[in-house]
C-alpha cells in the first residue's frame, strides 16, 4: 500500500508539472492583453459656457417671470444645460404624442387625414408638426390604445416623465406640464432610435418649412424645431448639429409671457436669439 500511496503521489506530481509546463507555454504564446478603456468624449458644448451665454439671455423681461431650458448632448445623453422646473408646453407637447404613435405604430401603416385621403403615418405626423394641426394630432391620438405618456412609459423607460402631465394630445391645455429636460431628453432619444427617424423628420425647418418658416432666420436650416403658441405661453423645443457634427437637443419653455400688445412677438425673438446662440456656441 505505501508503495502505491508513492508511486500515485509521484504520478500526481509528474501531472502538475506538465500541466504548469502547458499553462507557461500557452501563455508566452498568448500574451495578456490589458483592457483600456477609453474616455468619455468631451462635452458638444462646454456646460460653463453655455451657462454663460444662456443665463442672461433667459432674462429677458419679455420672456417673463416662468421661463426654463435644457440642453442635451445626444451623442453621451448629458445634460449640459438645466434650470428645472415644469411649465405649459403649448404645442411641443405634440413631440410626446407624436413619439407615442411611432413608437406604438409603424411609420408606414396608412391612417386617414381630415380631407379624407390616406396616408401613411410618419408623412401625416409630418405635416401636423409642420403646421402644428391641433386638430389632426388630436385625430392622430385617437390611435392611441393609452395615453400618449402611458404608451411612452412603456415603450421608452429610459425617458423620465415624472414632471410630465399631458391632459390634451395637441397642446392646447394649460393643464399640461413638462418640464425643459423632458422634452430635450426625448429629442435626443428620437435622434438615436429609427423608430423615431419621422419625429425628427417631421419637425419644421428654421428660415424654410412650417411654423419655423419665419422663425431664427439668421440660422437658415440649421435648426429643426418644434413651436408652441398659447395666450402668454410660447416654446421651442428642437435639434441642431454642431460645427464638428455633434446634435445637441434643446427645449426652451416660457408660460408667464406678458400678455401686452406685441408681448408674443417679442417673446418668440428673445427664444430665437437664444436658439441662434446655441448654434454658434460651438
Amino acid at each position: 500500500m505505501a508503495a502505491f500511496k508513492r508511486v500515485a503521489t509521484a504520478a500526481f506530481c509528474l501531472l502538475l508539472l506538465v500541466a504548469c509546463a502547458a499553462t507557461n507555454s500557452a501563455t508566452e504564446r498568448s500574451p495578456q492583453v490589458k483592457a483600456s478603456v477609453e474616455p468619455p468624449p468631451p462635452p458638444a458644448i462646454s456646460p460653463d459656457a453655455l451657462w454663460k451665454i444662456v443665463d442672461p439671455l433667459l432674462a429677458n423681461i419679455n420672456l417673463g417671470q416662468s421661463v426654463g431650458m435644457a440642453v442635451v448632448d445626444v451623442a453621451t445623453g448629458q445634460l449640459l444645460y438645466d434650470t428645472g422646473g415644469t411649465f405649459v408646453p403649448a404645442s411641443t407637447a405634440k413631440l410626446f404624442t407624436g413619439a407615442a404613435l411611432l413608437l406604438t405604430f409603424d411609420s408606414k401603416i396608412p391612417v386617414t387625414t381630415k380631407d379624407g385621403k390616406s396616408v401613411d403615418l410618419g408623412t401625416e405626423l409630418g405635416r401636423v408638426l409642420a403646421e402644428s394641426d391641433n386638430e389632426g394630432a388630436k385625430a392622430l391620438a385617437k390611435l392611441l390604445p393609452k395615453p400618449a405618456t402611458e404608451m411612452l412609459i412603456f415603450e421608452l423607460p429610459e425617458l423620465d416623465l415624472s414632471e410630465t402631465v399631458l391632459v390634451d394630445p395637441a397642446g392646447l391645455s394649460r393643464k399640461n406640464k413638462t418640464s425643459p429636460r423632458a422634452l430635450a431628453s426625448l429629442l435626443a432619444l428620437a435622434w438615436n432610435n429609427p423608430r423615431l427617424a419621422a419625429l425628427v423628420a417631421g419637425l419644421p425647418v428654421s428660415g424654410e418649412s412650417g411654423t419655423m418658416k419665419k422663425r431664427a432666420v439668421n440660422e437658415p436650416g440649421s435648426l429643426l424645431a418644434k413651436t408652441g403658441t398659447l395666450s402668454g405661453v410660447n416654446a421651442l423645443a428642437g435639434i441642431f448639429q454642431t460645427s464638428a457634427g455633434r446634435a445637441i437637443s434643446f427645449a426652451i419653455l416660457a408660460d408667464a409671457v406678458p400678455i401686452e400688445p406685441g408681448g408674443t412677438d417679442k417673446a418668440r425673438k428673445a427664444i430665437d436669439q437664444i436658439a441662434t446662440a446655441l448654434v454658434n456656441a460651438n
